[in-house]
């Protein structure tokens, strides 16, 4: 084919502003395939377009009741009839009766169309999650945590056709499992975000015309749906200090410490969080300063195959939108990984021998330990919250404490990770020094 007619195709393709991007190539595809384009040709010279699209469709229209499995007869009256495939009808087929063999096959046609349009909630969840892997930055670890979003909310109808879903029909179904999961607030926001973006792709596509904020907005003004949040005992959220005291005491007098063993310590006097723990290098030591920069966490994802792959990623590391900031260290701090350092000192990465030591066990080891020694067995996550709850006892600067336990805000630290873990005694020695002078 000539490129100026090659150039008038594209063009006139182009221009067809109410097609979309796949058909105006499928389009191009057709034409670059005859043999004759002439017919297609107006009096000026120009594709036409509508010609086109009309003999495209003759063709789809023919494969479709090439598909067909039952045949179209004639009756002895002269109508025409044929059965089409239903599961709910007797002997799983229906009649299809009409006066002209046309009208028959404009059913058959119908039929087999609405068949192949038909997507499920789930065919289009998964169609929107692959687009949002392609966004630049998206994250293996959103996509896992999105497809759990998905599967908690919409297990029970992942193979409805999303086209049968009314705003009614949704409204009523998430209301349900809002009750069955006891769903809280705070959850809800998130769940938010994959049902707004399933929604919101297939009325893009065609294939919903639910308007997902106006559920959103009958949803969110029924308060008492939502779950209270469990209300959190502060014993459990941070260490106290006699507490500490007894861990690091137990691991100082074991005939063995590990590289586990010395990393709960080190969590303690730096508030790492146990995927920073995993991914530190010796050279991200600036032991000039007393600092330590914080580059990367352990990440896990699903690969094709569904199984779960562990990585480093700087994902997570900063809740803040600035670069990665150096964490400021003590001296007990530098001489435990000192210690590491002599038990490991072969590897850059601080915790890998001959394999690599996991995050989930720091938590593991600190769980057993705090049930030898007697006391509340809580995951590593609350050792970075008594790092924060004691800088702040401390009266370190707020800026001080951000830039330490790397948030972006230092509301997050004081809402989130302070829990006031001194004792009664020490509580009522801070009071009289602050009030008894009055």
């Amino acid at each position: 084919m000539h490129k100026e007619l090659s150039d008038d195709i594209s063009r006139g393709v182009t221009d067809h502003a109410v097609l979309t991007d796949e058909e105006k190539l499928s389009i191009i595809d057709f034409i670059n395939e005859l043999s004759d384009t002439s017919k297609y040709i107006d009096s000026c010279g120009t594709m036409n377009m509508v010609a086109i699209l009309t003999e495209m469709e003759a063709l789809k229209e023919k494969e479709l009741l090439k598909e067909h499995k039952y045949t179209i007869t004639q009756l002895p009256d002269g109508r025409w009839q044929t059965f089409l495939p239903d599961e709910a009808a007797k002997g799983n087929r229906k009649l299809v009766r009409r006066v002209k063999r046309e009208d028959v096959e404009a059913v058959v046609i119908a039929f087999y169309k609405e068949k192949k349009e038909t997507f499920s909630l789930g065919d289009v969840a998964y169609m929107w999650l692959e687009r949002k892997r392609q966004e630049p930055g998206f994250k293996a670890s959103s996509y896992d945590r999105y497809e759990n979003h998905y599967k908690r909310l919409f297990s029970d109808i992942s193979s409805a056709d999303i086209r049968s879903i009314s705003e009614v029909k949704l409204e009523d179904y998430l209301i349900k499992r809002i009750c069955e999961e006891k769903i809280s607030l705070r959850v809800w926001h998130d769940l938010k975000t994959v049902i707004r973006g399933i929604f919101k792709y297939a009325k893009r596509h065609g294939y919903t015309d639910i308007s997902i904020e106006s559920v959103f907005e009958s949803i969110d003004e029924e308060k008492k749906l939502f779950a209270k949040p469990k209300a959190r005992k502060k014993s459990k959220e941070v260490f106290a200090d006699a507490e500490v005291e007894s861990i690091e005491e137990y691991i100082e007098t074991r005939d063995q410490v590990s590289l586990v063993d010395l990393g709960i310590m080190l969590a303690f006097r730096t508030g790492l969080r146990a995927g920073e723990l995993a991914a530190i290098k010796y050279s991200d030591l600036d032991k000039k300063h007393k600092r330590m920069l914080i580059a990367r966490t352990e990440q896990h994802s699903k690969n094709e195959k569904g199984h779960i792959e562990y990585y480093f990623s700087d994902e997570g590391v900063l809740k803040c939108d600035h670069e990665p900031e150096y964490l400021y260290l003590t001296k007990s701090a530098l001489d435990i990984i000192e210690k590491i350092h002599r038990m490991n000192p072969e590897n850059d990465f601080m915790f890998h021998t001959d394999h690599f030591i996991r995050s989930q066990a720091f938590t593991k080891r600190l769980n057993a330990i705090c049930r030898i020694i007697g006391i509340e067995p809580r995951p590593l996550h609350k050792a970075r919250k008594t790092y924060a709850t004691r800088l702040i006892n401390a009266n370190v600067d707020d800026s001080l404490v951000q830039s330490q336990m790397r948030h972006a805000d230092i509301s997050t630290t004081r809402r989130l990770y302070y829990f006031d873990n001194r004792t009664a005694g020490e509580k009522s020695q801070a009071i009289e020094r602050a009030i008894g002078q009055y």
